[in-house]
């Protein structure tokens, strides 16, 4: 009997597993289940990490019972990767927790992450939302578990951005507060779109989306560089280019365009990277604020200023073009809107356009030569050559001043001399003065011409800061190897070779040139100077010393040339005078 019961057991247990095996239940829906009915969360009450919250609302926001909640079971990190860049979103808050370009790298070939530590420490990361006036609904936002899908986008789709992926995030608490955003990124390439919507009752409400928050970047080492930014505010305001210095930015600053002109982009920045949108064509105007945030110390943090947050303002929804990677001057004219000065050649005019000029003129030669340094001496020769009529004057008429000088110097010593017996005076020292300019005009010489010999210093003072400035603030010099020990040109000389060949250079050149010099205190400050231009230069890109080395070199060849010919002329000069 006992056998025949165990033996049915048996045949039932099996029965019921083979017809599982066939016939399985129906797998559950876990995002969309209806409200409880009789349990209210207290607005206070902050949602616990790992379970789908109850929305927290403010004061005088009322509930609205039956409204489907979506929200994930559990938190959720996952990746988004194309040819250009490594996106991690957590479905907590539905943000971005690091943003990677793998194709640049800081020492050690880490890629570059966009995302600094004092965006974790505060908070406060892309794509966050943030509803106006309503702190405990935007906390909760921030921690609720977001449902998330990623999908292909083909070519040709309609968003512009196919091929590429698509990840949207969707959330809704059951008490009618409802939020969907969307990523779109290419596969190749930084300029990608975003969009949200966030509803209440079916009600829009006032909202801010975060898409860019600091941005830091810590200096690779001690180099100076006038470029050098981190996470510092910038908008094109319809007119000009607005910069926010996260340092002493102390406010909040809005920005919705300026003289009745729009907003043409706004984000941002670090020296060699941006983040930034635009508005779409045909689409809405883009408005932004710039934000700064509170962040706790972090031990180690790479970090050196205050943390901004650039975000869209909205009416509750909005879709805007958006750009996250490098300052490449070339990608970022071909999408429009003047996005190409967000590199920050000058905020001077004239220097803004010499350095513009030569970073063109510098790529073009790239294109054929391949190698930045090379490139940077074969600038350099050319620059010399256009410079070569106005210096090689200059030179020869400073030469031939100084030696007039030279020859009537015994006679402005003795006028010194006999007004230095009288009584000094302002009158003695007026008549002295007027002897010597009219012994001067006696013989011909202009005592200011020698003046002229600083002139071609002056005009290349333009082409120098134009070098220093795009060496520190393309990204195309960032990593520029020229050979050797050289491997980056925007950092300075490891070994400290080519700025004291350039210091010995420059000795040899004012040598040349203080030869013709009849005063002893004028040849020595041109000697002192090299010395501390050297030592000014210890720490500058090594591109740039590359630049004033071979401009040094190609200075005493063209000296050379000047001498030769200056003693022409004198010679010429003495056998007219033996003739006559």
């Amino acid at each position: 009997m006992e056998k025949r019961a165990l033996l049915a057991i048996v045949l039932s247990v099996a029965v019921m597993a083979v017809w599982m095996l066939f016939y399985p239940p129906p797998a559950p829906t876990p995002h969309i289940v209806p409200p409880p009915a009789a349990v209210a969360q207290p607005a206070d009450q902050v949602p616990t990490q790992g379970a789908a919250p109850a929305a927290v609302q403010d004061k005088g926001q009322p509930a609205s019972a039956g409204t489907p909640s979506i929200a994930a079971g559990a938190k959720e990190e996952f990746r988004l990767i194309t040819g250009t860049q490594d996106i991690r979103f957590t479905n907590e808050g539905g943000r971005v927790t690091w943003w990677r370009l793998p194709h640049y790298t800081i020492d050690g070939g880490v890629p570059v992450d966009l995302i600094p530590e004092q965006a974790h420490l505060a908070g406060v990361l892309p794509l966050q939302i943030e509803i106006t006036g309503e702190p405990q609904t935007t906390l909760a936002l921030a921690k609720a578990l977001h449902v998330h899908e990623m999908a292909d986008i083909p070519a040709g789709d309609p968003s512009g951005v196919g091929p590429g992926k698509r990840v949207t995030f969707t959330y809704a608490d059951g008490a009618g507060l409802s939020v969907r955003k969307t990523l779109e990124m290419p596969d190749q390439g930084y300029l990608g779109s975003v969009s949200f919507e966030v509803t209440r009752n079916s009600n829009r409400l006032p909202a801010t989306l975060i898409w860019a928050s600091g941005l830091a970047q810590k200096a690779e080492d001690d180099t100076r560089g006038y470029g050098h930014v981190e996470g510092e505010g910038v908008v094109h305001d319809g007119r000009e280019i607005v910069r926010v210095p996260a340092q002493t930015t102390t406010a909040q600053r809005d920005f919705t365009g300026a003289g009745g002109l729009p907003l043409r982009w706004a984000g941002l920045e670090s020296t060699y990277f941006a983040s930034v949108l635009l508005p779409k064509e045909g689409g809405p105007a883009l408005a932004v604020t710039i934000q700064p945030r509170k962040a706790a110390a972090a031990a180690g943090s790479t970090a050196t200023a205050p943390l901004l947050t650039a975000g869209a303002l909205s009416q509750g929804e909005g879709s805007w073009r958006m750009y996250v990677g490098p300052k490449d001057y070339y990608q970022l004219k071909a999408i429009g809107s003047e996005l190409e000065r967000v590199i920050d050649f000058s905020r001077f005019s004239i220097i803004y356009l010499c350095t513009k000029g030569l970073f063109l003129a510098l790529t073009w030669i790239n294109g054929y030569v391949g190698n930045y340094g090379f490139s940077i001496i074969l600038l350099t020769v050319i620059v010399r050559l256009v410079f070569f009529p106005i210096t090689y004057k200059s030179s020869i008429t400073m030469r031939q001043t100084s030696k007039k000088m030279a020859k009537i110097q015994p006679r402005v010593k003795s006028i010194q001399e006999r007004y230095r017996k009288l009584k000094k005076s302002m009158e003695t020292q007026k008549q002295m003065n007027e002897e010597v300019m009219a012994l001067y005009k006696k013989e011909g010489i202009n005592p200011m011409s020698n003046l002229g010999g600083c002139l071609p210093l002056l005009l290349q003072m333009p082409i120098f800061i134009g070098f220093y400035n795009l060496l520190a603030v393309t990204i195309e010099m960032r990593h520029a190897p020229f050979g050797l020990w050289l491997q980056d040109l925007s950092r300075r000389d490891p070994n400290y070779i080519t700025p004291l060949l350039m210091g010995a250079s420059w000795i040899a050149q004012q040598w040349m040139t203080s030869s013709s010099i009849p005063d002893p205190t004028q040849r020595k400050m041109m000697m002192f100077m090299p010395v501390i231009f050297t030592f000014f230069m210890m720490n500058m890109p090594s591109g740039l010393v590359i630049y004033w080395l071979t401009s040094n070199i190609l200075g005493m060849v063209q000296q050379y040339v000047t001498n030769k010919r200056a003693d022409e002329l004198d010679l010429a000069s003495s056998n007219r005078a033996a003739t006559s």
